[in-house]
């Protein structure tokens, strides 16, 4: 997400960087998933690239869960259902009713010749 914030900016990397008080190495791990940024440079991203902090503190939270899912994708999975109820959503199995299947296609007629 920061990556494509950067280029809509159209600013090189070391650019974005030194705008949010940081190491372009630095961003550059952040940018590639290698290292979370911290809060201070999470607030500061947001001001620099004028997003939300929610946004991209959204964003982080999310690459610390994907990293943490890899180690147990199973409480993962109840972790991600247990969210998504909290929020009010539920997951639902969607087969198709008897009554609410789509009309069978219509046979086109057949060309003379």
């Amino acid at each position: 997400m920061l990556r494509d914030l950067r280029n809509r900016k159209a600013v090189p990397l070391w650019k974005a960087a030194a705008e949010a008080g940081m190491d372009s190495t630095l961003l550059s791990k952040i940018e590639l998933g290698r290292r979370l940024p911290t809060g201070g440079q999470t607030a500061a991203l947001a001001r620099y690239y004028e997003v939300p902090l929610e946004q991209i503190e959204a964003a982080v939270i999310v690459e610390n869960f994907r990293k943490l899912a890899k180690k147990n994708p199973r409480a993962a999975a109840l972790a991600a259902t247990r969210i998504a109820e909290s929020a009010g959503e539920y997951r639902v199995n969607k087969r198709p009713i008897a009554g609410n299947k789509p009309p069978p296609p219509v046979n086109k007629p057949e060309k003379r010749t």
